[in-house]
């Protein structure tokens, strides 16, 4: 069961500049789907799109089977959570605090949180692993813990679908293998479906089930890592001479 699916979406910020150019595909239940392609080939305007925060110009977003517009804000909010690229944290905020906004969807206009918000958010602690540090500040832990706390926001959400916009780009090699290991257990565990975009190509490789190839906003293959990730076909849409080598995770 495809539990989001787009059907020809296009979107410009400008008129005649298309970002994205009739993109079809659909995820499925407890799928983990990766995104790739060049700087500039749509992938952080497609999750904008996903997430509702954009509207697309012509096409179709369909949440099981139900058109993204018809779903209210907080509605929306409670099926999909969203991972951005780069989170503006102004407050020194403790992680458990943090958490805790992820069940903002579920409150109704300046109620605070009850007990059973307090146990989905420390549920969502322990199943990132943040536990131990739930009452430090945000700003006193480091980058792969904070992105732990970001991920443990989206899952007190309770969402179906995870969207995560290049979550690993800020992260060093430990700290991507462990975040994305995560998210696929997550994904088994929870049965929640993953959209991820990327950069790095054999993450993509080894923790999706399908791969999504932009290029220039439209799409340029879509099927397993095995049926898309063809050496002629990278090679072209990077622009670059490749070789295939053994990933070494």
């Amino acid at each position: 069961m495809k539990i989001l699916q787009t059907d020809a979406v296009s979107f410009s910020f400008q008129p005649g500049l298309k970002v994205l150019d009739t993109v079809s595909f659909g995820l499925e239940q407890a799928e983990m789907l990766g995104v790739i392609g060049p700087n500039g080939s749509g992938k952080s305007t497609l999750i904008r799109l996903l997430s509702g925060i954009l509207k697309p110009e012509s096409g179709k977003i369909l949440i099981q089977s139900k058109p993204i517009a018809e779903f209210r804000k907080k509605e929306l909010a409670q099926k999909i959570a969203v991972i951005p690229q780069q989170t503006q944290i102004s407050f020194s905020y403790k992680a458990l605090e943090i958490v805790l906004m992820g069940r903002a969807p579920y409150l109704r206009r300046l109620q605070l949180e009850g007990k059973k918000d307090l146990e989905i958010a420390r549920k969502a602690l322990a199943q990132t692993d943040c536990t131990e540090f739930e009452e430090r500040r945000i700003d006193e832990i480091s980058g792969g813990e904070r992105q732990r706390v970001i991920l443990a926001r989206a899952l007190a959400q309770e969402p179906e679908i995870l969207l995560a916009d290049e979550p690993t780009s800020h992260l060093d090699l430990h700290h991507q293998i462990r975040f994305m290991r995560l998210l696929s257990e997550l994904r088994a565990k929870a049965k929640v479906s993953v959209l991820f975009t990327t950069h790095d190509l054999n993450l993509a490789s080894i923790f999706a089930d399908k791969i999504l190839i932009l290029d220039q906003g439209k799409v340029a293959g879509f099927g397993t890592p095995e049926q898309v990730l063809e050496i002629g076909l990278i090679s072209k849409i990077y622009r670059i001479p490749l070789k295939l080598v053994p990933a070494i995770y």
